[in-house]
C-alpha cells in the first residue's frame, strides 16, 4: 500500500501563504511604481473633479507651510503651477493630491518665481511625475545659488520643455478665452539695472528675493498679483515706474492697471521688509493671501498685515497657516472665495 503523503504543518502552510502574499504585494508595488510613485500613493487615491468648469478660472493657494505654491486652472482647460514649496514629503503629497483632484497630468505653464528654497524646492519631483510643457524661470547663471534651485535647473535643462526667462513683458495671452498673464519684474537681464545683475553676482538674501518674479494674471476683469519674495525696494520701483508710465503695456496689446487689482498674494510671506504702504495705496486690493507657516523670520509681520487689512478688512485677509488652502473661483460674473 502506497505511503500516504505527509500533510504540511499549519506553521509551514502559514509561512508559505505569507511568503506568497508578500511576493504579490512586492510585485504589485514594483509595477505600480512604474506609473505612480509609491511614496505618494495616497495622493493618487482621490475623487477627480475633471478640473474647473468651462469658462471658470480657479486659483488655489496651496497650504505648504512657510513656502509658496499656487495651482491655477485656466478657463480654456489649460493650467499653471506657480512654485511648489520646499520639497518636503508632506508638501509634495499635498500638491500632488490637488493636481490629481484637478485631473492635471500635464502642466501647461510652470513658473519658478524664485531661487529661494521654499519656492523651488518641490519643482524637481513634480517634473518627475507630471509632464510640463513650458517653464518660466529666473535668469540665474549661478545654478549653485541654492541647492534646491540647482536641482530644479538640472531637471529643466534635460527636459523637453520650452524654457523662457521671466522678465518684464513676457507672458501668454488667450484673447478667445479672455485671459492673459505677464511679468512686471524683474527687468530683462541685459538691462544693467536689472535685479538679475545682483542675483548673478554674490547675492545677499535680499538680492535673491528681489530677483523674484512679480506676475499679473487677469481673466474677465478679475486680476491677481503674485509678488513672490520681493522686498519693499522692488515694490517701490513698481510704484515709481507705474506713476511715470501711467500703465504697464503688455506686448500683446493688453494693459495692466494696477489700481484694479482684486487679489494680492502678499510678498515674502508677510515679512516686514516687504511692507510698503504706497504700494497698497496704489493697488487697493480687495482680497489678500499670505502663504506662511512656522518660521523664524517673524512672518507674517504686523506691518505687512496692517498694510493689507487697511484695504481688505480682517475678513478678507487669508493666511494659509490659519485658513489652510485658499481657493478663489472666477467667472465672467466676478469672483468668490470658496
Amino acid at each position: 500500500m502506497a505511503e500516504k503523503k505527509r500533510k504540511l504543518s499549519k506553521g509551514k502552510l502559514r509561512a508559505i501563504i505569507i511568503a506568497a502574499v508578500t511576493a504579490v504585494i512586492v510585485i504589485a508595488l514594483i509595477v505600480t511604481n512604474l506609473f505612480v510613485p509609491v511614496k505618494y500613493l495616497s495622493s493618487y487615491f482621490v475623487i477627480r473633479n475633471k478640473g474647473a468648469k468651462e469658462g471658470t478660472m480657479r486659483v488655489r493657494f496651496v497650504d505648504v507651510g512657510y513656502g509658496d505654491c499656487t495651482i491655477v486652472e485656466l478657463p480654456d482647460g489649460k493650467n499653471m503651477l506657480i512654485d511648489a514649496g520646499d520639497g518636503s514629503s508632506s508638501n509634495q503629497k499635498r500638491i500632488l493630491k490637488f493636481l490629481n483632484k484637478c485631473d492635471i497630468d500635464v502642466i501647461d505653464y510652470l513658473v519658478c518665481t524664485s531661487v529661494n528654497a521654499e519656492h523651488c524646492g518641490g519643482l524637481t519631483e513634480i517634473m518627475e511625475y507630471k509632464k510640463v510643457k513650458r517653464i518660466f524661470m529666473p535668469y540665474c547663471k549661478n545654478v549653485y545659488v541654492t541647492d534646491e534651485y540647482k536641482s530644479f535647473v538640472l531637471s529643466a535643462s534635460v527636459s523637453k520643455c520650452d524654457l523662457v526667462e521671466s522678465h518684464y513683458g513676457t507672458g501668454e495671452v488667450n484673447d478667445e478665452s479672455g485671459y492673459f498673464f505677464t511679468f512686471l519684474s524683474p527687468s530683462v537681464h541685459i538691462n544693467p539695472d536689472s535685479e538679475y545683475s545682483d542675483l548673478n553676482g554674490n547675492p545677499t538674501m535680499a538680492q535673491k528675493s528681489n530677483a523674484s518674479a512679480v506676475l499679473w494674471l487677469e481673466y474677465a476683469g478679475t486680476s491677481f498679483l503674485f509678488t513672490s519674495d520681493v522686498t519693499d525696494s522692488v515694490l517701490t520701483k513698481i510704484c515709481d515706474a507705474y506713476s511715470v508710465e501711467e500703465r504697464y503695456a503688455y506686448n500683446c496689446g493688453h494693459t495692466v492697471k494696477l489700481e484694479n487689482c482684486n487679489v494680492l498674494k502678499v510678498s515674502n510671506h508677510g515679512n516686514k521688509n516687504s511692507a510698503y504702504t504706497p504700494f497698497y495705496e496704489l493697488i487697493k486690493p480687495e482680497v489678500a493671501v499670505i502663504s506662511v507657516g512656522k518660521n523664524g523670520q517673524g512672518c507674517p509681520s504686523q506691518e505687512a498685515m496692517s498694510n493689507a487689512i487697511n484695504y481688505t478688512g480682517e475678513e478678507k485677509l487669508y493666511r494659509t497657516d490659519i485658513h489652510g488652502t485658499v481657493t478663489i473661483e472666477v467667472t465672467k460674473d466676478g469672483y468668490s472665495v470658496v
